[in-house]
């Protein structure tokens, strides 16, 4: 029997992270879509209601209690990772990346929202 893959919607307006990111979980299995900005990342909730929603904290169009909120209201099973980076770690780095993988498996296997700091 074949299951779906989980989807999962990147929203980060670094490219190169975004990128290295999704390139991560689409390595472990995942599905994938990737969005710039809170409210394309909305308008692709709407859409595909994803399992997961792994956004950066700061997106540039929306605070992240708002897109919590309008996230949840759309499809209140989708589940929500914020990311919070230290302003002196590189933009890209494999351990990270690696921290953020395992706490997206923990997260979709607990089923439940949280907030977790990637360091």
């Amino acid at each position: 029997m074949n299951q779906r893959q989980p989807i999962i919607v990147v929203a980060d307006p670094d490219a190169d992270r975004a990128t290295a990111l999704s390139s991560r979980l689409d390595q472990e299995g995942y599905h994938v879509v990737r969005r710039s900005s809170g409210t394309d990342t909305l308008q692709c909730v709407a859409e595909c209601r994803p399992d997961l929603v792994l956004s950066e904290a700061a997106l540039p169009d929306v605070e992240s209690p708002e897109l919590l909120h309008s996230i949840h209201e759309i499809s209140p099973s989708t589940k929500v990772l914020f990311i919070t980076r230290p302003e002196e770690k590189p933009p890209v780095e494999s351990g990270v990346t690696d921290e953020v993988v395992q706490q997206v498996d923990r997260l979709l296997e607990r089923g439940t929202s949280e907030e977790y700091p990637a360091s």
